[in-house]
């Protein structure tokens, strides 16, 4: 039953994200052409559609390109555009509407102008963090990517294979994702080992910093005798940092456990615990090359005093194009309290080739 069950995890996870994939492409399609224009500061004209601005870059499609151009958010002198976008400002302010920039030296402090319903908002284009365009469905706003890496070693007849998938929802009140990661690995003459992680977090934002967020996951393990670690919770939590290049936020809270462990084990089969959170998350971009994610949770005993458990999660991409990337993923699951004859310590390293969308 435990192999059926990771089986369908993973077919699942995998079938998902390749329609969210097919999803994007197929209403991207059906949108229609603008001509947004973008204006460099070296006089160069842009025309096209202008798709988003991540990671200190502003994204413009022109009708004659395959893939969105990027281009260096600091050296764009003027924007002209009819789309409504969603756009995150440094300081953790939300907008909505559509978008024009100004050449800074006629306005130095309000050289980027929202315009919703009328009202314009003026703000500091260097204070712009983010934003991208209003799309018409909840499909076309998620952003996300897949990930699968294998191996083969003759001899010793060892294979290996990774999948790593995320998407995320982002809107001026909440956000929500979701995340999956799937290691399994076969020698001849020794035991598999698989391991699947399945999990959610979502935000509600309270103020520009502030915000109260879930904790969803669902993970399963060989070799720390683990059929089913299930965990409910949330808190409160807040940005340190939200730049052009970085983000650094921490989540504080509670959460419930469920655990069924394999018989052979000598733990209890099934288990249920009161535990705390500390959640720490960083992002740091370098425009479009590269990216490193990390994740931190500790999980101190409540009911179980003495008990602490800890994950991290962990990767580095490197950008070939604006929808290839090559993954260095790292993981790392702590329990001082695993049973007898688990590990306290499962850590694992793999390499993955995939798309974004």
């Amino acid at each position: 039953m435990r192999v059926s069950i990771r089986r369908l995890v993973f077919l699942f996870g995998l079938t998902l994200c390749a329609w969210l994939i097919l999803q994007s492409a197929a209403e991207a399609a059906k949108a229609p052409a603008r001509r947004d224009v973008v204006v460099m500061k070296n006089g160069d004209r842009i025309t096209g559609k202008i798709k988003k601005l991540d990671h200190g870059q502003l994204y413009i499609e022109p009708p004659y390109v395959v893939a969105p151009i990027p281009v260096d958010w600091q050296q764009v002198e003027r924007i002209e555009s009819t789309a409504k976008f969603q756009l995150e400002m440094s300081g953790g302010k939300r907008l909505v509407g559509t978008i024009r920039k100004i050449p800074t030296q006629d306005n130095p402090n309000h050289d980027f102008i929202v315009e919703n319903g009328g009202v314009e908002t003026r703000v500091r284009a260097i204070d712009v963090v983010a934003f991208q365009a209003q799309k018409s469905n909840f499909w076309r706003q998620l952003k996300g990517s897949v990930n699968l890496g294998a191996s083969y070693v003759s001899g010793v007849t060892a294979t290996s294979v990774n999948l790593d998938a995320d998407t995320s929802y982002s809107s001026t009140k909440y956000q929500i994702g979701a995340a999956l990661s799937s290691n399994f690995s076969h020698q001849s003459g020794a035991n598999s080992s698989n391991r699947q992680d399945l999990s959610s977090t979502s935000s509600l934002y309270l103020s520009r910093h502030a915000f109260v967020g879930s904790f969803l996951d669902f993970l399963t393990s060989d070799q720390q005798s683990l059929d089913l670690r299930q965990t409910y919770g949330g808190g409160y939590g807040r940005y340190f940092i939200r730049t052009n290049n970085v983000q650094f936020s921490w989540l504080g809270g509670l959460v419930f456990v469920k655990e069924a462990y394999s018989p052979e084990s000598g733990m209890n089969p099934k288990d249920q615990n009161l535990e705390g959170l500390i959640e720490l998350n960083y992002d740091w971009f370098r425009f479009n090359t590269s990216d490193l994610s990390t994740s931190f949770q500790l999980f101190p005993g409540i009911s179980d005093a003495g008990r602490l458990r800890s994950n991290l999660n962990a990767a580095y991409s490197v950008n070939f194009t604006h929808d290839i990337v090559l993954r260095l993923n790292l993981f790392d699951t702590f329990d001082n309290r695993p049973p007898e004859n688990a590990l306290k310590n499962q850590f694992g390293i793999s390499t993955t080739f995939g798309l974004t969308f």
